[in-house]
């Protein structure tokens, strides 16, 4: 492994540490239902307990529509810091809460700051890194959510509120810090005419001679000046047919991300095994589904760059589909035939497995790969807001209709819808999702204009 590559892959880690963060935010709500009882001095309802968890959401959503301008105004690294901060506040604010608007103010906070690291680190993590490599960089992000949400479910199991939040939050503070350590993006320095600055970060993320870095930033720099003498309102950018397709890329993989379900699921999950009557406790499933999310998502981090975004993308898609198919078909069986002790109760179980498996190796982690890749830099501070505000309404909203869903067409329904969902997902990629394994950002971009003769546009599916 050479050292470009090799630092190519620290500075990614270290800047994807915010996605560790955002695990541990999205995983504190389970713990924090029976922590908050006895770790605050007033009474929390259970209304209370729901607001805690739904209104992070919509914080989320006024973090990531902002944090693309932001980002290209004052820079990647400085973004990542600004919201961290803010996260940091969170965390006080629910540490130090004494009435119940603290603890909704401190979970608003922490949405704001996550919703604009989904937006900021992507791109950075894209930036950075040469095609070979970006899509297995790009599904770190996804690995330290799940790492970070396993993490929260642990520490809350065995500590004390105050503790159980300290822990959590020791992983901002120690995001801030390494952030200072990696270099800033290339791609930003030459977007603001800085190019000794640029060439300084591009020596750092490569091995290559100083010819062939020049020659790479010389690339960037035509790039971008092109894009900047098109650049104009929002909708004079949406005029070009590369952008608008983007967008629409952008946007509809985080749409069939959420209504995948996936939230549904992991959010009800022991409300599911309760009602289809399966006699897997409910830690039991949890632990397992978690287990199976963690193992099938390092996998995709090691495929990725193989296979491809579009195959992984349109398999996940079609065996989530089949499980929930297959879900509603076990439900409506074991209403006349399947008794609750009887071998076939592991099967949901085995399905709900089988489409977090599904879930783990496409749409889990490669939205927001190409998130960070599709996106030209004078479209980019709109894509990837407006992609990450798409993705946190669809949690709020996917999560909220579940519940009401189900008391009017009960989970055989639900299970059917998610699978027609999962269905029009696979299409969707079929249909307009180009390959971008192994391609750099303007070899991306000449394929969406319609303009691409690269060799690897041959070995496309």
């Amino acid at each position: 492994m050479s050292k470009g590559v090799r630092n190519q892959i620290v500075f990614s880690l270290i800047a994807t540490l915010g996605a560790m963060v955002m695990g541990t935010i999205l995983g504190w709500t389970s713990p924090a239902n029976t922590l908050l009882q006895n770790g605050v001095g007033f009474p929390i309802s259970v209304d209370d307990l729901k607001s805690f968890g739904s209104i992070f959401g919509i914080g989320a959503v006024f973090g990531a529509l902002p944090a693309g301008k932001l980002s290209a105004t004052i820079g990647r690294r400085y973004s990542m810091v600004l919201f961290e901060i803010i996260i940091i506040v969170g965390w006080i604010f629910l540490t130090m809460a004494n009435a119940s608007w603290m603890l909704l103010a401190g979970r608003v906070l922490q949405g704001v700051g996550v919703g604009a690291l989904c937006t900021v680190i992507p791109t950075y993590v894209a930036e950075i890194s040469q095609p070979h490599i970006r899509g297995t960089l790009g599904t770190i992000f996804q690995v330290y959510v799940v790492i970070g949400i396993l993490y929260s479910y642990i520490i809350g199991s065995v500590v004390e509120y105050h503790t159980f939040n300290l822990l959590c939050g020791i992983w901002t503070i120690l995001h801030v810090v390494l952030t200072f350590f990696i270099p800033e993006s290339p791609y930003f320095f030459m977007y603001k005419k800085k190019d000794k600055n640029a060439n300084t970060s591009m020596k750092k993320l490569r091995e290559e001679n100083d010819a062939d870095i020049a020659s790479e930033l010389t690339v960037i720099k035509t790039e971008i000046e092109l894009q900047k003498a098109n650049q104009d309102t929002f909708t004079k950018v949406m005029a070009n047919k590369a952008n608008r397709k983007s967008l629409l890329i952008g946007i509809g993989c985080m749409f069939f991300q959420q209504t995948s379900g996936i939230n549904a699921i992991i959010f009800y999950m022991g409300y599911i095994f309760n009602e289809i009557g399966s006699s897997i406790t409910t830690n039991t499933s949890v632990i397992a589904v978690g287990i199976v999310q963690l193992v099938m998502t390092f996998v995709a981090m090691m495929i990725v760059d193989k296979a491809g975004r579009r195959v992984l993308l349109i398999v996940s898609a079609i065996v989530m589909s089949i499980s929930f198919f297959c879900l509603g078909l076990y439900l409506e069986m074991s209403r006349k035939s399947v008794h609750k002790d009887s071998i076939l109760s592991w099967l949901p179980l085995i399905l709900i497995a089988l489409y977090i498996s599904a879930f783990s190796l496409g749409f889990g982690p490669i939205p927001w790969v190409v998130m960070g890749e599709i996106f030209s830099n004078e479209v980019k501070p709109y894509g990837t807001s407006l992609a990450t505000a798409t993705n946190w309404i669809l949690v709020f909203a996917v999560t909220y209709l579940t519940f009401v869903t189900t008391n009017s067409i009960g989970f055989l329904g639900l299970f059917w819808i998610y699978s027609l969902f999962c269905a029009l997902g696979a299409l969707f990629v079929w249909y307009t999702v180009p390959e971008t394994k192994n391609k750099s950002l303007t070899e991306i971009q000449l394929k969406l204009a319609g303009n691409d003769n690269s060799p690897s546009s041959t070995n496309d599916v």
